[in-house]
């Protein structure tokens, strides 16, 4: 078989309410992601950066403290414009994934998904923007 594993792509969650973030990196441990956690958009940047072009997917909340992840992923953007990003949150912009989108640079996929999260649909968001392997 020749198709990506998930165990190949790592993921970095940047989320501030410390048991959403947990409960994310646990079902996408379970799919077999290798997953890093940031508490916020800010110590996300600095994961980011330490990991460098090993992140493969950027799953971001919007509102954090110190930076928010509409600030994280235009910043990531700036040097990986085609970073894939799933948006996980609870209060998403009037314009939705379009606006985030146009105001996030870059040409990645990115997609947007409302709290309470629906755990199925998120690994298939994941599934969706990560880039394909081959194995």
């Amino acid at each position: 078989m020749h198709s990506a594993t998930p165990s190949s792509i790592r993921v970095l969650i940047a989320e501030d309410e410390a048991l959403v973030a947990l409960s994310l990196s646990d079902m996408l441990e379970a799919e077999g992601y290798d997953v890093a956690i940031a508490a916020d958009g800010a110590e996300a940047l600095g994961v980011a950066q330490r990991l460098g072009s090993a992140l493969d997917v950027l799953l971001t909340d919007l509102n954090m403290p110190r930076m928010t992840g509409e600030d994280l992923i235009r910043t990531l953007r700036t040097e990986r414009p085609g970073l894939p990003v799933v948006v996980v949150t609870g209060s998403p912009p009037d314009g939705g994934a379009e606006e985030l989108r146009q105001n996030s640079g870059g040409h990645g996929p990115l997609l947007l998904l409302h709290k309470p999260i629906d755990y199925a649909g998120l690994a298939a968001a994941v599934r969706h923007v990560a880039p394909s392997r081959q194995g």
